[in-house]
């Protein structure tokens, strides 16, 4: 039986997978020979051999891998050849120096402050010292008791000189009159007196001096002469020791009373009333290996909350602004000058901010000029102090500027 042509294309069949594979068999009539066109078509195709499709695994070929390092290599010609135009080519830096304008206020910030109990805080520190201090020979000193044997007084005038048994000479310091003897008893005085050259020699020894003046009159002493010394050179207290140990205490105690009193959250604390009280274990001059200084600073302070006065201040700082196109340098130094009210002294500097827009216009106005020319149409601007300008200027493509504060 024939099959007809509808038959056929269902046998064929919409393959639904897109890889290609190999036609099926299609039964054919009986009559071989049939001279139908597509069934001549249908055996034709039905002797063909195929494959699945697949992905291209073959590399590159020569060809294709030559053309690409061709084309990488021309780009990175064309690049290098831009960077070393940039470097090569002649650039042109001109420094320009802003004015700084200085500005300051005083104000009084309504700003909720707080009186905070007085608080006490103490410090010392410890120094060698660096003076030197000359001791002269001092005299020793000391008593002679003279004792009287006769029934009448005796008198011995003052400086009245004796010589010890070491040969040291000793004087007295005042005239004296020893009474009478009352037999049994006989008379006694003390004498205050000294030796008679000063040093340590005239530190004698009791009983150095024992010397019977008469038959009646004798003098000794009884106990040892004393605060005989020679002279001397020694370390003492200069006063470079108390003035560097004075300001270590001074920013010690500073520094101890900012943090003393007990703050809220967000709060700073100025401290008044402060009185500062001081002493040292030596005085200037004194004989001293070292000296220590103790300071006592007592303070009351008043409390503020931080970001409100910096917000303050800052505002009523920004009104000293001379325009728009200026902003502060260096920030805003602030001084407190009374506590009650708060009243801040407020000093800054402004300079003008100079735009990327305003520095391409002043290199096209000064391309190709003289530096004195250039120099000049700079500072007719009048925010420049001070311009360099190099001895050749570039286009205004390739002039580079360095603003500093000038």
């Amino acid at each position: 039986m024939q099959t007809t042509q509808h038959e056929e294309r269902e046998l064929q069949g919409v393959p639904t997978n897109p890889e290609s594979q190999k036609l099926q068999q299609i039964p054919l009539a009986q009559d071989d020979e049939s001279d139908d066109p597509d069934q001549i078509f249908l055996r034709a195709v039905a002797e063909i051999d195929t494959q699945p499709l697949g992905k291209n695994s073959e590399p590159f070929t020569m060809g294709e891998v030559f053309e690409i390092v061709f084309l990488l290599g021309v780009l990175c010609v064309s690049y290098m050849g831009i960077v070393w135009q940039c470097i090569t080519y002649p650039h042109t830096l001109v420094i320009l120096y802003t004015k700084a304008i200085p500005a300051s206020v005083t104000i009084t910030l309504d700003v909720p402050t707080r009186t905070l109990s007085p608080v006490k805080i103490i410090r010392s520190a410890t120094t060698a010292t660096t003076g030197t201090g000359h001791q002269g020979a001092r005299v020793a000193t000391g008593t002679l008791v003279f004792y009287n044997g006769s029934s009448t007084p005796q008198y011995v005038p003052i400086g009245s000189v004796f010589t010890g048994g070491d040969g040291v000479k000793v004087t007295t310091d005042q005239s004296v009159t020893i009474p009478a003897a009352n037999l049994p008893a006989i008379g006694k005085l003390p004498v205050f007196a000294h030796a008679l050259y000063p040093g340590s020699q005239g530190n004698i020894a009791a009983f150095d001096i024992n010397i019977a003046l008469s038959n009646v009159l004798k003098v000794r002493n009884e106990a040892p002469f004393t605060n005989g010394r020679d002279a001397r050179t020694c370390r003492a207290v200069a006063a470079q020791d108390i003035t560097a140990l004075t300001n270590t205490v001074n920013d010690a105690l500073t520094h101890a009373v900012t943090t003393a009193f007990t703050l809220q959250p967000g709060e700073e604390a100025i401290p008044t009333n402060c009185h500062v009280s001081t002493s040292t274990t030596h005085q200037i001059g004194e004989e001293a290996q070292s000296v220590t200084l103790t300071a006592s600073k007592t303070c009351s302070a008043v409390a503020y909350n931080q970001d409100e006065l910096i917000k303050a201040a800052t505002a009523a700082f920004m009104k000293t602004r001379p325009a728009t196109t200026y902003h502060i340098v260096g920030g805003v130094q602030t001084r407190v000058t009374s506590v009650t009210p708060l009243t801040l002294a407020l000093s800054g500097k402004w300079v003008y901010t100079f735009s990327q827009g305003y520095l391409e216009f002043l290199a096209q106005e000064i391309q190709g000029d003289s530096p004195a020319k250039a120099r000049a149409y700079l500072l007719k601007a009048g925010v420049i102090s001070y311009a360099s300008v190099p001895n050749t200027l570039a286009s205004a493509d390739y002039i580079n500027f360095l603003v500093l504060i000038g």
